[in-house]
């Protein structure tokens, strides 16, 4: 591994270990590997400085069947919303 040589991280920048684009292909399964351990990795390319980090999916919206937010037409708290004008604010 190479230390980052430029102005990545002003004067810590030598504390940073990097690689090439080059040199991570053949390592990329290690790699990956430390970074899912919670290693720092960094990948150089030209002037740009790149970190592999694991993501966590995200849970998908469900779906609602068709009338699950519908609501009561007798309810009297939706009769009253209902029944504002379009430039009603409560009073304090």
């Amino acid at each position: 591994m190479r230390l980052a040589n430029g102005p990545f991280f002003g004067p810590f920048v030598g504390m940073i270990k990097t690689l090439t684009v080059s040199e991570a292909k053949s390592q990329l399964g290690r790699l990956l590997d430390k970074a899912e351990k919670g290693q720092s990795i960094y990948l150089r390319r030209k002037n740009l400085l790149y970190r592999i980090e694991p993501v966590s999916e995200v849970e998908p919206i469900p779906a609602r069947p068709f009338g699950h937010f519908a609501v009561e037409e007798a309810d009297p708290m939706v009769a009253l919303a209902n029944s504002a004008p379009a430039s009603y604010t409560p009073e304090e």
